[in-house]
């Protein structure tokens, strides 16, 4: 499979996204700072993601001979466009139930604290973070799919 320098770019950024989500979220885990936000393991993991991110994404691109990245022309303008309006709605969708979600939680009193749904504010971050990835995620994906078969 023959990629072009832009799509080994869209590629390299989905797989370190994703690493570094799985890795975050799994060390964040452990730590027991996905409810807990004042937890000095999760400035570890942080400076960890941040390191793990910068170092694969060298790694991959001398590792993918990424070469400099050409001009955009229109169709890779109108690909960035409708990759940028998927994950804009995606991200809006999943914004919209945390938002619902807290409203049915704290403006009606529906859950109480004792259940696994009630939401602090560090679980609100992780799950806004989660959206933002996600969003990402759906751009990489949505550019990919144009780049290989039309767009």
């Amino acid at each position: 499979m023959d990629l072009s320098n832009r799509e080994k770019e869209i590629w390299i950024e989905l797989v370190v996204s994703m690493a570094v989500a799985i890795y975050y979220f799994t060390n964040a885990y452990n730590a027991g700072a996905l409810f807990n936000i004042v937890n000095a393991e999760l400035g570890k993991v942080v400076v960890n993601a941040i390191i793990l991110s910068i170092t694969s994404t060298i790694v991959l691109s001398i590792v993918f001979k990424q070469k400099s990245t050409e001009a955009k022309d229109e169709r890779d303008i109108a690909i960035e466009s409708k990759a940028n309006s998927y994950s804009y709605y995606g991200l809006c969708v999943f914004i919209t139930i945390i938002i619902g979600h807290i409203m049915i939680s704290e403006g009606i009193g529906y859950f109480d604290n004792e259940t696994p749904v009630s939401l602090n504010s560090s679980a609100i971050m992780h799950l806004l973070l989660v959206s933002m990835i996600v969003a990402g995620a759906i751009k990489s994906v949505t550019q990919i799919i144009h780049y290989r078969y039309g767009g």
